[in-house]
């Protein structure tokens, strides 16, 4: 990505966050508005209620308002982008969805409304660490890396119990979410949103679509705190983040170049400290984000130690079998097409090729269930059979 596309692609997430609240008025108070003021009289009469509703909907668009605007300024500042709106690329429909999603995303990593969820899916693998590595001094010299690591809550998690953690996300929502919840939120509950506003079906009451999500339930800056009680373990010093693709950063130097893997050369220079660096791979709800699963699995074997552990958790949820785009890509100093889609493997395949791709199954468990930033007020939800193993790199 040039530094052109990069600035246009931060500063359009800028622009999405900072402008977040007249999308929210376009795609949820305006439709609900023009919807009543078409009902008759008569019909009006039955929905007493209803202005009031639209009322707190314009309300509570104008609270969310104030916590988006503040995360854009803040983290313009910080990343070293102007401050002035102004001057920030135009956000697309799909920049303005992601904030939505990553305002549900927050609810699910950073309150206590997510806490199930966590449970189900982040405690499973803290469990299983603290097994691996029971020795509390001795984990600061444990590597984990934790790609797609979204808003950062599973890498504070290890950190606290003393690992080393790197975490790695390629999305700018993600990325910018999570600067300003690790280094602007000073206190537990600091800030609330209103993330469930998009939600209209599978409501019990409508006031449960109005409700807050205060965030963070826990306070970031317990490492400073944990460094006072515990000196021998530097804290401090075991957090980093990495922003860009899994397989541009962390991948061998033998992958076919595309919009996730790169020439570039501080890209090329960075994957090459990363051989065989890490004693533990973590992905949570991750590897159904590859559109070529073999590039995934090619890029956790080259990165992990002989003997690292990979522990996954996770449904197959293939993000791009729906996807047709066509890229062309270099076969042999031969540009082939190809497509997003088309790789979409069952799960006996899949467990199959990373047997192949040199990993032992230490553990398997299939047919966990959860949801994803589900909304436990709601009626209904989208429930995940996911899979958990740990592997080895044999």
């Amino acid at each position: 990505m040039s530094d052109d596309e990069e600035y246009r692609a931060l500063s359009a997430t800028l622009s999405a966050f900072y402008n977040f609240h007249s999308y929210q008025t376009s795609q949820v108070l305006k439709p609900k508005t023009i919807k009543y003021n078409s009902l008759s009289k008569s019909e009006r009469e039955l929905l007493e209620w209803f202005p009031g509703y639209l009322s707190d909907l314009e309300a509570v668009i104008g609270l969310n308002k104030q916590v988006t605007q503040q995360l854009a300024l803040s983290v313009a500042e910080e990343w070293g982008a102007p401050t002035n709106p102004e001057l920030w690329a135009q956000a697309t429909d799909k920049e303005f969805d992601k904030v939505k999603s990553t305002l549900l995303q927050i609810s699910k990593e950073w309150t206590d409304e997510g806490k199930l969820e966590r449970q189900i899916t982040y405690q499973k693998i803290i469990d299983e660490l603290v097994q691996l590595y029971p020795i509390e001094i001795e984990r600061q010299n444990i590597k984990i890396l934790n790609p797609g690591c979204g808003l950062g809550r599973l890498v504070m998690e290890l950190v606290k119990l003393g690992f080393w953690t790197q975490g790695n996300e390629f999305s700018y929502h993600m990325l910018l979410t999570s600067n300003f919840i690790l280094n602007r939120c000073s206190f537990i509950n600091h800030y609330s949103i209103f993330p469930y506003l998009h939600k209209s079906s599978h409501l019990v009451k409508r006031n449960f679509q109005l409700r807050p999500s205060y965030f963070p339930d826990t306070n970031p800056t317990i490492i400073h705190e944990l460094l006072q009680k515990n000196p021998k373990i530097p804290y401090d010093e075991l957090m980093s983040m990495t922003a860009g693709s899994f397989t541009d950063l962390y991948g061998p130097d033998n992958l076919q170049v595309s919009d996730t893997y790169t020439e570039d050369a501080l890209a090329n220079e960075f994957r090459s400290t990363n051989k065989e660096n890490f004693d533990v791979l973590v992905t949570c709800f991750f590897i159904d984000t590859a559109s070529n699963i073999i590039d995934y699995l090619k890029t956790i074997y080259y990165c992990l130690k002989k003997d690292g552990i990979w522990i996954n958790f996770g449904p197959l949820l293939w993000h791009f079998e729906d996807d047709a785009s066509m890229q062309y890509i270099d076969r042999d100093g031969e540009k082939v097409p190809t497509v997003m889609q088309g790789l979409e493997l069952s799960r006996d395949d899949l467990i199959e090729l990373i047997k192949k791709m040199g990993f032992k199954f230490e553990k398997h468990e299939s047919n966990i269930k959860t949801t994803y930033c589900g909304d436990q007020k709601s009626l209904g939800s989208f429930m995940y059979d996911c899979e958990y193993w740990v592997c080895k790199k044999i």
